[in-house]
């Protein structure tokens, strides 16, 4: 008798188990652990009430009842009366395969769908995104912001500026961060500066002595001709606007507005002299 007891004490034991050890993989393919805890003892308990699930799994009755209303619109469950009294019976796990490629076919139909609606989601996505987009700055903080965002280029910058004016307020930084930033990543510049002696000391020590500078050419314009304190840099799609004066600075990021100011830098620096080049 006691040989006996061990037995059944052992088989319940490894049945707790397997339906314990069970639930991470129901929950795997899209069960609740409370859902995948009253299918296993359903399937256990064969056709049995609501109350003897919420007994077994140790869920209160409110629970069972609303997981077994779910579990009977799949078809997992169905539903049976002895009398008034209502039954509830599993299907054959089969029906969790057949469930599963009904949502293959699901998503297959989706698929379909938003493929025919992706050229005109997308289309509706550039128009968003031809529209003007402005990011303003202020301070030396605002144009260190600038800068970083000038170093994403995945083109050649052209910029236009009186560097003096420039150095005058924000010098080291151009010195210690921006430059090294610049040279690591090898971006090629076009500068039209002011023809001042200053600046064109700041290109010979940035720019030409430097080996590991980064390829430019520039060309000085006379300040007469051009009364500017302004730094202007044209790259991507975007036009950076910084002024040193009021430490003022604007990003605009428009297609049309870019491609404007390309030829206008263009005519410039064909009727400016010659150039000087590092490369």
């Amino acid at each position: 008798m006691q040989t006996l007891y061990k037995f059944f004490k052992i088989t319940y034991n490894v049945d707790d188990f397997l339906h314990f050890s069970m639930i991470p993989e129901l929950e795997q393919f899209g069960f609740t652990r409370n859902e995948a805890n009253v299918y296993l003892a359903a399937l256990k308990l064969g056709t049995c009430s609501v109350q003897q699930l919420a007994n077994t799994t140790g869920l209160n009755r409110i629970t069972v009842h609303s997981i077994v209303e779910k579990y009977e619109g799949l078809r997992i469950f169905s539903r049976s009366y002895e009398g008034k009294r209502r039954r509830v019976s599993p299907a054959t796990p089969e029906r969790l395969t057949l469930l599963l490629e009904q949502k293959e076919e699901e998503l297959t139909r989706k698929k379909k769908v938003l493929s025919h609606l992706m050229p005109s989601l997308e289309d509706l996505f550039r128009q968003t995104k031809r529209g003007l987009q402005v990011l303003t700055f202020h301070g030396e903080k605002g144009y260190e912001q600038m800068c970083e965002d000038i170093l994403t280029t995945k083109t050649e910058t052209l910029e236009y500026a009186n560097i003096d004016a420039l150095n005058a307020v924000i010098g080291p930084y151009i010195a210690a961060g921006y430059l090294p930033a610049k040279f690591k990543l090898q971006i090629r510049t076009k500068f039209l500066y002011l023809d001042t002696p200053n600046s064109r000391q700041y290109i010979q020590q940035s720019y030409m002595d430097a080996p590991d500078a980064s390829p430019m050419e520039v060309k000085f314009v006379p300040p007469e001709e051009f009364p500017i304190d302004t730094f202007f840099v044209i790259y991507d799609d975007k036009l950076a606007i910084f002024t040193p004066s009021t430490m003022d600075g604007v990003i605009i990021q428009d297609k049309a507005i870019n491609a404007a100011m390309r030829p206008f830098f263009s005519f410039v620096w064909s009727r400016a002299g010659t150039a000087l080049s590092n490369h």
